[in-house]
């Protein structure tokens, strides 16, 4: 496949998982962004995506030439086309065939999610769960934040902490969570869960409410990434998701893990403080029936 510069151009995709150059820092926004946003890139001008990354416009245009392409608009015919093609057939697991049976399926399902749990259990650093209960514990202020699914998981823990006594809040929304960093301050412990640990809204967020003091703590499986760079204390999992896998299950199955440990370590350290919040919460919640 000829790029149009006479170069050959790989696929996209693979190329966007395994990079056939070292990406450099904006290489690396680009590349998490594309994968987050695909269905974007086809209709973006050079100055929109540069804008949405928060790069410049010619580190866009070096960009796709370190990818093979002569221009944007040559990268973003094939990237359109790849991302049609593969986009019905490839958002499932490698490994799974589409005419297994049922049950093949789940057994193949199960095998993963125990890989994956087993590989972030394996890969925590020791102390690191008691350090990010400890910073929670004593915090007057708990915020979650994060972007898409793992905004979800900011939700589900502000929720999940704040009914055991914990002052938690959450917020999945880019505008908010800036707006909740810069009314940071050292009470507060600002917890960011990212996959990619690239998402600039999240990294902006973060950056905000470390300089006003707050304790930041970065849920991740990227320990090296912009994100995490910016924490106290980084808490990783593994799980690996392609560009069209993302939300996976796995992904939100070691976050859950991550974050329940925590809450477990929690609830161990106050047991009969978080077993009355809880009580008292659900006995509220059961009035209202």
């Amino acid at each position: 496949m000829t790029a149009g510069n006479g170069k050959q151009a790989g696929s996209i995709l693979a190329q966007l998982e395994q990079p056939s150059f070292r990406p450099s820092k904006a290489d690396r926004k680009l590349i998490a962004y594309m994968k987050s946003h695909p269905e974007e890139i086809p209709v973006s001008t050079i100055a929109a995506l540069a804008e949405h990354v928060g790069v410049a416009e010619s580190t866009v245009t070096r960009f796709v030439k370190k990818m093979g392409f002569a221009s944007l608009n040559l990268f973003k015919v094939l990237f359109a086309k790849e991302f049609s093609k593969y986009k019905d057939r490839q958002i499932i697991s490698h490994g799974i065939e589409h005419d297994e049976p049922a049950l093949v399926t789940g057994r193949k399902l199960l095998d993963a999610y125990y890989d994956t749990l087993d590989h972030t259990y394996a890969a925590l650093p020791e102390g690191v769960v008691e350090r990010s209960a400890a910073a929670l514990q004593q915090a007057a202020r708990i915020i979650f934040v994060g972007l898409g699914n793992s905004g979800f998981m900011a939700m589900d823990a502000a929720y999940k902490f704040f009914r055991i006594g914990l002052p938690s809040e959450s917020s999945d929304n880019s505008h908010a969570m800036v707006m909740k960093a810069a009314l940071s301050d050292a009470g507060v412990t600002f917890v960011a869960v990212s996959h990619s640990g690239e998402t600039p809204e999240v990294i902006e967020a973060l950056r905000i409410a470390k300089a006003n003091g707050a304790h930041t703590i970065v849920i991740t499986s990227e320990r090296t990434s912009p994100l995490a760079q910016l924490a106290d204390t980084v808490v990783p999992y593994v799980g690996r998701e392609t560009l069209l896998e993302t939300g996976s299950v796995s992904v939100k199955m070691a976050q859950i893990f991550i974050l329940d440990l925590i809450y477990t370590q929690i609830v161990k350290d106050r047991a009969e403080r978080a077993a009355e919040s809880k009580r008292r919460t659900a006995l509220a919640v059961a009035h209202l029936r």
